[in-house]
């Protein structure tokens, strides 16, 4: 008579077996709704947090692999194909991927039949749904409150306050110089400094937190950690807090937890702290919205969140109205803006003044094209720079901003359900030995309800069909018009497409550009001293290298700054 043990053992094998045979079959008839080339499995779905989070890792960086955040356009080329497939292992889910402007154009503004998939924006909700997680009218109703606070009389006030921030960092390398071994010359980490000015850019232009770049670390009453120290502490600890259970933040508080429990308080208290610094502001403009106290442009964003939020309880807000928000949605959209706000226009700028560094030449000709504007160097407070007429005058600056995202883009992918079966526009193609797209065919790719695509913005951006054969170059030239030719709007996403576009795109060029101009218009950005001697290859390797993570993250961007 067999033993308990044998009889668990058999159960266990038996279930293995039934389950190993049911993936496989319903892998086999996933691949038979698959119309496009296939490219491979994904283990993880490439769109959810554990597979953002191991990008750095899986698949292996390098790797022409399909989800690869490394892969660019090499998956299509090598299936030559605008179009590929892949199957998502875990739950037999067919996949396929696009990368070029029309199927893009086709799945963002079909949003009847691509949906989003509402489970890796869960990830988002730290206070409550937003403008990011919400979906359907919920998303119409926020995008409703909060984008007229991006216009141009706001577009306005950021140049303004980056302007008084350049000025503010400019005093400060100014000192650091004046404590360098080389007269004038010193080297800084560029993300540090930049996501320190972007963030006080937003905080200061959309939520009417106005501070000076040099902060003593006073922390008020009432508070545990500084808006600053909370906001650079919350953006830092994202990661675990998306990955960390509700519960054991509550375990952590009462009983001690191995390894983790350190990481988990520190980062509750700074996304409290920063909860609290918000409510605090939110408080304040409900004073300036009741007394009137708040001008055109002037934190404007945050007057918008409160407005709507005036006079609705928790859990009400759909009778108060098409535009109102209940108080953990105006925190949460307010966090959001906050940290998006800042890291991914810090992201770009940091890769931006990389680039600079490694490319003399083209910092040459935004020197001049600054130099042109103001023959006295950078505007001081006392005077103005009016944005409209400034802005106007900076066209190589902003293609450079623009070339960067290119190649940089935060977010490098955006997936959608499929709702219902359709066809996508897709293009085959050859590619010459010397990477130029030839034979080009249109084609349509059949899409069945239930799978998901995925729209590549890396490989788009990479794709030699809109950009060339040197598509992997760094070359802002390709973002300026001329008579004989117009660059690729529809092939440019950084901000994605659709209905869903960014609102916010104009306040992150306007605060780029105005940053940038001012800094290269100031300073002369090398390659420190010690990489010099280095070949090209290597100095790019370093200055630029990045991490995978909830965006493309720079790591080492080291700068050497020269006062001109």
């Amino acid at each position: 008579m067999p033993s308990a043990s044998h009889i668990l053992i058999s159960a266990v094998v038996t279930w293995l077996a039934k389950s190993l045979i049911s993936r496989v079959l319903s892998i086999r008839l996933a691949l038979r709704h698959l119309h496009a080339p296939f490219a491979g499995f994904h283990l993880l779905n490439p769109f959810y947090v554990p597979a953002i989070l191991l990008g750095s890792w899986f698949p292996r960086l390098g790797a022409p692999a399909l989800g690869a955040w490394t892969s660019k356009f090499a998956p299509y080329a090598e299936h030559r194909s605008t179009a590929v497939a892949g199957i998502v292992v875990h739950n037999a889910c067919p996949m396929v991927w696009f990368a070029d402007a029309e199927s893009i154009k086709y799945i963002t503004t079909e949003t009847s039949i691509f949906t989003k998939d509402p489970v890796p924006y869960d990830i988002v909700n730290f206070y409550g749904k937003n403008i990011i997680s919400a979906e359907g009218a919920d998303w119409r109703r926020h995008r409703r409150i909060t984008r007229p606070a991006f216009n141009e009389s706001g577009n306005a006030f950021v140049w303004k306050e980056t302007l008084r921030i350049s000025h503010e960092w400019f005093s400060d390398l100014k000192m650091r110089a004046e404590s360098s071994t080389v007269q004038d010359s010193f080297v800084i980490n560029a993300g540090e400094d930049l996501s320190q000015a972007s963030m006080l850019v937003i905080a200061s232009a959309g939520f009417g937190h106005r501070s000076s770049w040099k902060d003593d670390g006073t922390v008020a009453p009432g508070h545990a950690l500084t808006f600053r120290q909370a906001l650079f502490l919350a953006s830092a600890y994202g990661s675990v807090k998306v990955l960390t259970p509700s519960w054991l933040y509550t375990l952590s508080e009462h009983v001690y937890v191995p390894l983790a429990g350190r990481l988990i308080r520190d980062t509750q208290t700074a996304f409290e702290a920063l909860r609290v610094h918000m409510l605090e502001l939110v408080g304040m403009a409900r004073a300036w919205v009741i007394e009137g106290k708040i001008d055109a442009g002037d934190a404007a964003l945050l007057r918008n969140l409160v407005e709507a939020n005036m006079d609705v309880s928790e859990g009400d807000v759909h009778k108060a109205g098409d535009n109102a928000l209940t108080e953990s949605e105006l925190l949460s959209n307010s966090f959001i803006f906050l940290f998006a706000g800042h890291e991914t226009t810090a992201h770009t700028l940091t890769f931006a003044v990389g680039l600079l560094a490694l490319y003399p030449q083209v910092q040459q000709k935004i020197y001049r094209e600054t130099l042109a504007l103001w023959p006295d160097g950078i505007p001081t407070l006392a005077s103005t720079s009016s944005y409209r007429e400034s802005f106007s005058q900076l066209p190589y600056t902003l293609a450079i901003f623009y070339e960067t995202l290119r190649l940089f883009p935060a977010v490098i992918r955006i997936a959608r359900l499929v709702r219902a079966d359709t066809t996508v526009p897709a293009y085959r193609f050859n590619l010459s030995p010397s990477g130029v797209a030839e034979k080009v065919q249109n084609i349509v790719v059949p899409v069945s309800a239930g799978s998901q695509v995925m729209y590549d913005i890396r490989a788009l951006h990479h794709n030699p069909m809109y950009w060339g054969a040197d598509a992997d170059e760094f070359k802002p030239e390709r973002f300026l018009d001329t008579e004989s030719y117009r660059w690729p709007r529809d092939a440019f996403i950084p901000f994605s497409a659709g209905p869903r576009i960014c609102i916010g795109q104009k306040f992150a060029v306007t605060e780029g550009v105005c940053l940038l101009a001012t800094l290269v218009r100031t300073f002369e950005l090398t390659v420190p001293e010690p990489l010099r001697q280095a070949p090209f290859e290597q100095q790019k390797e370093s200055i630029l290298a990045w991490r995978a993570g909830q965006t493309m993250e720079p790591t080492s961007a080291y700068v050497q700054l020269t006062r001109r």
